[in-house]
């Protein structure tokens, strides 16, 4: 996933490189679900611009870019 901040289609992402061109953190399992280096699954959601309200899932609610929980990808900086 590149963490892109232009406007883009988080689901289809699958860039193994960030914006930046240095290594992503996260990467698309075989369900095509986001998972970070340690196995735990992202809300795909959340990442993009439209966010995501569900408060079901909170654990899941990670930056894919930083692991930071206050801001999705689209917002990391």
């Amino acid at each position: 996933v590149c963490l892109g901040q232009h406007p883009h289609n988080t689901w289809s992402c699958n860039f193994k490189t960030l914006w930046d061109g240095s290594q992503a953190r996260c990467r698309r399992n075989k369900r095509g679900r986001l998972v970070m280096s340690a196995g735990n699954v992202l809300c795909s959601d959340w990442q993009g611009k439209n966010s995501c309200s569900s408060t079901t899932h909170d654990s899941k609610h990670e930056c894919s870019g930083c692991s930071k929980t206050g801001h999705r990808a689209q917002k990391c900086s």
